[in-house]
């Protein structure tokens, strides 16, 4: 079909064009983990940069896409409100990139709501609520937080679309630019415009795909899913979609990242409550004061992609590759990890009705 061929090559040829601080991914790959996502993520998504800027770690990659599927992909039927969910996060991660995408989709799902111009922003329908509620999941203390208007057989993929989205974003604003496409003055209105009407359009097949439930391409993995993520024991498929990004997420974590610093992020998370960090990256030199100097620069890219990835700029990469020799594996993995101790955090303080 023409139009998916055209899809196939904006996605898969072009998109990842906007990929920096790491190469483009190399969809022949010859690694089977990563071979895999990327067929079950053609058959049932689309192979979109979001996902694949991961490629250097195919078990993180296969990871992030597990809680995907299963909280946000599967089940088609549903798939107009959790992109509501998708870009009411995003907005609130000041993600350009991901609220251009998930308004256009959510138009895409069959809503006439456009939620650039704020007809979510009020209203009773399901999807107008669980936009809002998305607003609020940096304020673990509102009453939208507290006592949610979400029916409870929606929570476990609503809540995870949410989880999924505040990890995609961080990643996102890292290492992919401000629009979906590289386009000529791709940040100004009109090409936003023409941007959105095109993901809109191309958005009505990849709306309509559906997978198996439950269709995990990561074995069982040896770890249980965590009290933070316990809303979603209510759907085995969602929670063993997130136990597998867990273990992804803490692996990389492992293998990157330095004891002392893993230390000192989730003490720190520990203590937030989604409160916005300064304007400059300033709010981090007290906390990190403590480390050791050659594990500061690690230390502040791990902040700042927890709590204000739209700071991160080449020069904390730099610095950090020059620290730590990192190569773009050890990049994704640091990136990665603290991205997942944040909505590890942000998870944790998402209640289930009473």
């Amino acid at each position: 079909m023409l139009t998916q061929a055209i899809e196939n090559q904006l996605f898969r040829k072009v998109a990842p064009f906007t990929i920096r601080y790491i190469q483009r991914p190399d969809l022949r790959s010859s690694d089977t983990l990563m071979s895999k996502v990327l067929d079950q993520a053609s058959r049932e998504f689309q192979i979109a940069p979001p996902l694949t800027l991961h490629h250097p770690d195919p078990l993180l990659m296969a990871g992030v896409w597990s809680m995907m599927r299963e909280g946000f992909v599967v089940h088609a039927e549903g798939r107009a409100t959790r992109e509501a969910v998708a870009a009411g996060v995003s907005v609130l991660n000041q993600c350009p990139y991901c609220v251009d995408v998930h308004a256009s989709m959510h138009n895409s799902a069959g809503s006439d709501k456009n939620i650039i111009t704020g007809e979510l922003n009020s209203g009773s329908s399901l999807d107008a609520l669980a936009y809002q509620w998305a607003l609020a999941t940096l304020s673990p203390d509102s009453k939208t937080i507290r006592s949610p208007k979400i029916p409870p057989d929606e929570i476990p993929q609503l809540y995870a679309t949410a989880i999924c989205f505040h990890f995609i974003n961080r990643m996102v604003n890292i290492f992919l630019g401000e629009a979906p496409m590289p386009m000529p003055a791709a940040g100004s209105p009109f090409m936003r415009a023409f941007s959105r009407a095109s993901l809109q359009f191309f958005g009505k097949r990849i709306v309509k795909l559906d997978g198996l439930p439950g269709d995990h391409i990561i074995d069982t993995v040896p770890i249980d899913l965590s009290e933070e993520f316990s809303w979603a024991a209510a759907d085995h498929n969602v929670a063993g979609g997130l136990l597998r990004f867990a273990y992804a997420s803490e692996r990389a974590g492992q293998q990157a990242v330095h004891e002392d610093v893993r230390t000192l992020i989730e003490s720190h998370l520990n203590e937030w409550q989604g409160e916005a960090a300064g304007l400059s990256r300033s709010w981090t030199d007290p906390i990190i004061d403590r480390l050791d100097d050659r594990h500061k620069p690690a230390a502040r890219l791990a902040l700042l992609a927890a709590r204000s990835s739209w700071q991160i700029d080449k020069q904390v990469i730099d610095d950090y590759k020059s620290a730590t020799s990192g190569n773009d594996k050890s990049l994704i993995q640091i990136t990665g990890w603290a991205s997942y101790a944040a909505v590890k955090r942000i998870a944790g303080w998402l209640n289930l009705p009473r």
